[in-house]
């Protein structure tokens, strides 16, 4: 009789089984994924990840809504995104998605501007298109209305330039609103389009709208991910998302400075290059990009720890915006944090965020207004909101037009000239200035103090000029 040799066989049954597991693992959550994106591909979790250095790590890999004191997370991931996320063995929950309306939502199809009173609704794909033109037509010598492209599905990214003289290019500072990158944080989207009308409805009549127009060419995009917002159809924002129509986080999904072109290991989809060609076209001064989520300013870095060479600046403007809220809110709006701001990374960081961008690649002044804790409330709320932020939303653009400003030009010639404002021993990080052609207009936004300037440009003499004094809220003109 054959010897058998159990002890090889009792090896051969163990690693057939690892190999087993091995094989089947994969397979299983291959399963889970498959089954919790069936439907779509965004989905909305929760999970605690109370170590910061974990959630800056996870922060690479998902899109992270917002983190609160208790450690616990809120975030979107696609399917790619989840099984990373899922490496990290964390427990989570599923959530209701943000953009899932339970009731029933006021949306117009047909809206005559001249009839609109309380801008308590939302409006189909179709009648936001057309309100955008209504406001051209209706103010031809003050606003002009223009697409810088097509969505992924083809939906166009509208702009609404508003100037006393429009079609003009003059010694003006550019200001830029826009919102929406968020597909499913809408109450910007609305207030957005309310601040076009009562910016063109109230020239000529409010003083501060008149100086502000006069002075000031103002940009306004009210929704800059049509694909995501509209991804239920065209006939209603309920079913809102996130993500764009490619299952890719916008706002995460620019050049960073600290993690290269690709941060988020996508291409820039149609929407960030669309934006990014906008950026190089124009000279934006000052900005803010309107989200949902939570009710804060969210100022410059994102990416980084350290902070901005501006941040009394960034401290001084965003306490203007929140405490000028306050004084017209109910007493629990816009009051956490550090009393309604702050600093981006000190909340959470991530990398690829518009914010960043425009900061550090096009000199722009840009901060995050998280304006909204419910990312889709009820329309019957809007104009509630409106009456919370609509003056802080005016100062915001009345500061592009302080800090010190002028024109540079050739003193033989007397054309104008693109050349660098470099603030000595003050600037970092990209923060120094250009001026801009056809005008030779800079805009370099400072907190109160004094500064020494160094203009710069090649085939000319540096110029260094001492003592010059800013005082907030006021414009230090040197030519």
């Amino acid at each position: 009789m054959k010897h058998i040799n159990y002890r090889s066989i009792l090896i051969i049954l163990i690693l057939s089984t690892f190999h087993f597991v091995s094989i089947s693992q994969p397979a299983t959550k291959i399963d889970l994924i498959e089954k919790i994106f069936q439907d779509e591909g965004e989905k909305y979790f929760s999970f605690f990840a109370s170590d910061r250095s974990l959630i800056e790590q996870l922060s690479h890999g998902i899109s992270i809504d917002r983190v609160e004191n208790s450690g616990k997370v809120f975030a979107y991931a696609n399917k790619k995104e989840f099984a990373r996320f899922l490496e990290y063995g964390l427990a989570y929950d599923i959530l209701p998605h943000p953009g899932d309306f339970h009731g029933e939502l006021k949306i117009l199809d047909q809206i005559n501007l001249r009839d609109i009173e309380e801008w308590d609704f939302y409006p189909t794909y179709d009648a936001y298109v057309d309100l955008m033109y209504q406001f051209a037509e209706q103010y031809p010598s003050l606003c002009q209305v223009f697409s810088i492209g097509q969505s992924n599905q083809g939906r166009e990214i509208l702009f609404a330039k508003i100037s006393d003289n429009v079609s003009l290019k003059e010694n003006e500072p550019q200001f830029l609103y826009t919102s929406s990158i968020h597909g499913d944080e809408l109450t910007g989207y609305i207030l957005t389009l309310r601040l076009i009308d009562y910016l063109l409805s109230n020239y000529g009549t409010v003083p501060k709208v008149t100086d502000m127009v006069n002075g000031i060419e103002i940009w306004i995009n009210p929704l800059s991910n049509p694909d995501g917002t509209y991804a239920g159809g065209n006939s209603t924002v309920d079913g809102a998302r996130r993500y764009n129509a490619l299952w890719v986080d916008l706002n995460r999904n620019y050049p960073d400075a600290e993690d290269g072109p690709h941060p988020d290991g996508e291409d820039w989809q149609t929407e960030t290059m669309r934006f990014m060609e906008l950026a190089e076209d124009n000279h934006f001064v000052s900005g803010t990009n309107f989200h949902g989520g939570e009710e804060v300013c969210n100022y410059p870095w994102d990416t980084w720890s350290r902070l901005a060479v501006d941040d009394e600046w960034w401290q001084y403007v965003c306490h203007e915006y929140a405490d000028t809220v306050h004084l017209y809110a109910p007493s629990n709006y816009m009051s956490d944090f550090d009393d309604g701001i702050t600093n981006g990374y000190a909340w959470y960081t991530i990398s690829g965020g518009r914010q960043d961008y425009m900061n550090y690649f096009h000199q722009m002044r840009e901060f995050t207004l998280e304006i909204s804790d419910v990312k889709l409330p009820d329309p019957s709320q809007l104009p509630s909101f409106w009456q919370y932020n609509y003056r802080s939303m005016l100062n915001y653009i009345e500061q592009s037009a302080f800090g010190v400003r002028g024109t540079i030009k050739d003193s033989v010639s007397g054309w104008p000239v693109k050349a660098e404002v470099y603030t000595i021993l003050h600037d970092l990080d990209s923060s120094w200035v250009y001026s801009s052609l056809p005008i030779g207009n800079y805009h370099r936004l400072l907190y109160a103090g004094n500064y020494t300037l160094r203009f710069s440009a090649p085939g000319y003499e540096t110029k260094v000029v001492n003592n010059v004094q800013v005082v907030n809220r006021q414009a230090t003109v040197l030519d």
